[in-house]
C-alpha cells in the first residue's frame, strides 16, 4: 500500500469540509508565534503540509516570507484561492525540489504524523538539507501509537494513516538527524484526538 497516496486521496476528498471546519482555528497560532520569535524579520519559512493555507497566511500577515507545500492538489487549490498573495506548490515533504539551505525555518504542524516511521529519518534529513545551517524547525504532533490506519473523522467512508509519537520517540528521531532540541512542550488539548484505530501497518 502506498501510504502517501492514500493520505493524499483522502485529503483531496475532504478538502472542502476540512477548510470549512478549520477556517477560524487559531489553536496553532501560539506555536507559530514561538517559532517566529526565533527568527529575524523577513525570514523565509516553509509551511509543510500547509492545507488550506491558514498558517501560511498568518505568517505572511506578520511580515515574514512564507510558502506552503502539500501533496493534496485540492488543498493547494483552496490555499491559492484563499491566500492569493502566497506561494503554494503540490510537493512531497520527503523529497522536495528546493535548493540546499533554502529556508530560515520549517513549520510542520500535524503533517509529520502522516509519514510512516520507516520514512521519518529521511524526511527529517530532507528538512535538514533545505534548512539554513542555523535554521529552526517547528514540529507539532499528537501523542499515541505509531503507524495506524484509521477512519477519517470527516468522512466515515475514507481511511487515512497516522503516525503518533511519544516525546522520547520523537526526540530519538530528531537527535539521530543532528537536530538540537531547543524547546518542547507537551500539553493536553480541549479537543481530544478523533482518530480511532482500525488497523496497524
Amino acid at each position: 500500500m502506498d501510504i502517501i497516496k492514500l493520505v493524499t486521496s483522502t485529503y483531496n476528498k475532504i478538502a472542502g469540509k476540512y477548510t470549512a471546519g478549520n477556517a477560524s482555528d487559531e489553536s496553532n497560532f501560539p506555536y507559530t508565534d514561538k517559532l517566529l520569535s526565533y527568527l529575524p524579520k523577513q525570514a523565509k519559512i516553509l509551511d509543510v503540509g500547509s492545507g488550506p493555507g491558514i498558517l501560511t497566511q498568518y505568517v505572511l500577515n506578520k511580515g515574514y516570507q512564507a510558502e506552503g507545500i502539500d501533496t493534496s492538489e485540492e488543498m493547494i487549490k483552496i490555499a491559492r484561492e484563499k491566500v492569493p498573495g502566497g506561494t503554494f506548490t503540490v510537493m512531497d515533504m520527503r523529497h522536495t525540489s528546493y535548493n540546499d539551505s533554502a529556508f530560515d525555518a520549517i513549520k510542520a504542524a500535524y503533517s509529520l504524523i502522516h509519514i510512516p516511521s520507516l520514512e521519518i529519518p529521511n524526511t527529517l534529513k530532507e528538512f535538514n538539507r533545505i534548512l539554513k545551517p542555523e535554521g529552526t524547525l517547528l514540529i507539532v504532533v499528537q501523542k499515541g501509537e505509531a503507524d495506524q490506519l484509521v477512519p477519517e473523522p470527516l468522512d466515515a467512508d475514507q481511511q487515512t494513516f497516522v503516525n503518533f509519537f511519544t516525546l522520547e520517540r520523537l526526540n530519538n528521531f530528531l537527535k539521530a538527524q543532528s537536530f538540537t532540541i531547543t524547546e518542547q512542550e507537551e500539553m493536553q488539548t480541549d479537543d481530544p484526538c478523533p482518530f480511532k484505530k482500525s488497523d496497524t501497518v
